[in-house]
């Protein structure tokens, strides 16, 4: 697991998600298991569902399928754009492709308890995602 911003083990710091439990474990070894790259060139771009499945929640990760390195995306998750209560109604869209290292994210990202609508895109760059300015880029 890759997480070259400030981090608390497996996490971003201050984030409840954790990479390394047993269920992005799972997902990530059934991903490299099956899947062939589908994101700038070498890497499985992976949608993790978090919380409940009516949330429409999903952490995101990028494998490199010569390595195994895994590098997140600086967020909590991705849904469908939420309404004034903070409650989407359907999941996310995803746009990348295997000959880019860009993904963009089409919705509302969940960071630190924070929610924002939008269109957001992230750039894989060496060890890390950047683009679009998270609270997890902080130092």
């Amino acid at each position: 697991m890759q997480i070259a911003y400030p981090r608390d083990e497996c996490s971003f710091q201050f984030s409840s998600v954790d990479f390394c439990d047993e269920k992005h474990l799972t997902a990530i070894k059934s991903a490299i298991a099956v899947r062939e790259p589908d994101f700038g060139e070498k890497y499985i771009l992976l949608s993790i569902p978090e919380g409940l499945p009516a949330f429409f929640q999903h952490s995101l990760v990028a494998i490199d399928v010569t390595t195994g390195v895994v590098y997140p995306v600086p967020i909590d998750g991705y849904s469908g754009v939420t309404d004034a209560e903070g409650y989407a109604k359907n999941a996310g869209k995803l746009k990348y492709n295997l000959h880019s290292n860009k993904v963009c994210i089409s919705g509302a990202i969940i960071v630190h308890r924070m929610i924002e609508n939008g269109n957001f895109c992230f750039f894989l760059a060496g060890d890390r995602f950047v683009g679009h300015h998270t609270p997890y880029m902080d130092p």
